[in-house]
């Protein structure tokens, strides 16, 4: 029986060494993940910080494109207008011209 209890007992205090540096070796890698979830959520703080900067630029100019885009759309509308007085102006100009050729036609005649 006491050879028993002994082989036993050995056994055990086997099993409990394992255990023990299991255990051990367990702690180590829970300590080593903990430090990496630290260093993680602490790079994560910093994209986040990044993406709500980016997405205040964005909102920024978004706003300032909008701007923009109302700004040409009133040059197109001055550009047409500026172009029909232009081709207007250009109409009247063929007209005078014509009407100075033909009074000098006519001054010639009575010459």
């Amino acid at each position: 029986i006491a050879e028993d209890s002994d082989r036993k007992y050995e056994e055990v205090a086997r099993k409990l060494v394992i255990l023990e540096g299991e255990l051990e070796r367990s702690e180590e890698r829970a300590e080593v993940a903990e430090s990496k979830c630290g260093d993680l959520e602490e790079e994560l703080k910093i994209v986040t910080n990044n993406l709500k900067s980016l997405e205040a630029q964005a909102d920024k100019y978004s706003t300032k494109e909008d701007k923009y885009e109302e700004e040409i759309k009133l040059l197109e509308e001055k550009l047409k207008e500026a172009e029909t007085r232009a081709e207007f102006a250009e109409r009247s100009v063929a007209k005078l011209e014509k009407t100075i050729d033909d009074l000098e036609g006519k001054r010639s005649l009575y010459k």
